[in-house]
């Protein structure tokens, strides 16, 4: 089975956003909080499913996936790009992906939520996109929209790389043989190592990344973008545990950057 290097991407902003179809309560709005995984856009049926917006600046996008949808696997969606709202409404937009398949690869997930995965061919600079939902049975729901541009390393993560769990909630035995437990959700995190990176990468691609998220805001991680039916289990959206250091080695102008991230995904 083929494996490719991973890449991250910072989620664009997203703002004026308005829809064809939100039950209460659960606004196409709620698609742009990404540390509120648990509001999410729900429709009222399966009419008019879609959401288009503006950017708070005009951004480099190669990427877009919505995250933890209840998709079928009839499912499609279509994204369009462009500088105004005649253009992603109409056909004439910068960029139309046509109509792909929602869940590609075909796979079946445990939980009935799936995240979408469509890289672009290349890089476009759009104000305004937006997405459709079709051929969807039933209402849609989605937590969370993501738009931007790839972060990729120029070499493979080093060979100790990490799959694990982090719970939140808490058990132990008391002294008097009783089980104390605190409620909590379980996370998923992945902690890997970029070795034998090259200051221009790291100056150039991850500093700026690093700048802006830290550990407190969200970025998207496809840690294995090949299209195969572990896709989804190795793609992440949560915060760095720890500031992604470029530590200097043996070679003079070579760097080593660690990274650990929990998702809520």
């Amino acid at each position: 089975m083929a494996v490719r290097k991973p890449f991250f991407v910072v989620p664009s902003a997203l703002s004026a956003m308005s829809t064809g179809n939100a039950l209460t309560g659960h606004s196409a709005a709620n698609l742009g909080y990404f540390d509120a995984i648990g509001m999410t856009w729900k429709t009222l049926d399966n009419a008019d499913i879609w959401v288009r917006g503006q950017l708070s600046s005009p951004s480099r996008i190669n990427f877009c996936s919505i995250v933890a949808a209840n998709a079928l696997p009839e499912t499609k969606m279509r994204l369009r790009l462009g500088s105004s709202l005649e253009e992603v409404d109409g056909d004439e937009a910068a960029f139309d992906s046509g109509i792909v398949d929602f869940i590609s690869p075909a796979i079946t997930s445990t939980d009935g939520l799936y995240h979408s995965h469509l890289e672009l061919e290349a890089v476009q600079t759009a104000t305004y996109y937006r997405l459709d939902i079709s051929d969807h049975v039933g209402q849609f729901e989605a937590a969370a929209l993501i738009l931007g541009e790839k972060i990729e390393p120029s070499r493979f993560y080093n060979y100790n790389f990490e799959y694990g769990v982090k719970a939140t909630g808490d058990s132990k035995i008391t002294v008097n043989g009783v089980v104390d437990s605190q409620p909590g959700i379980n996370l998923r995190t992945i902690d890997f190592a970029l070795g034998w990176q090259s200051e221009t990468e790291v100056f150039e691609r991850f500093m700026p990344m690093l700048q802006r998220v830290a550990t407190s805001e969200f970025v998207y991680l496809c840690f294995d973008p090949e299209p195969h039916a572990y896709r989804q289990a190795k793609t992440f959206l949560g915060n760095l545990q720890k500031p992604g250091f470029a530590r200097g080695i043996r070679k003079p102008g070579v760097f080593l950057q660690e990274f650990s991230l929990q998702s809520v995904i």
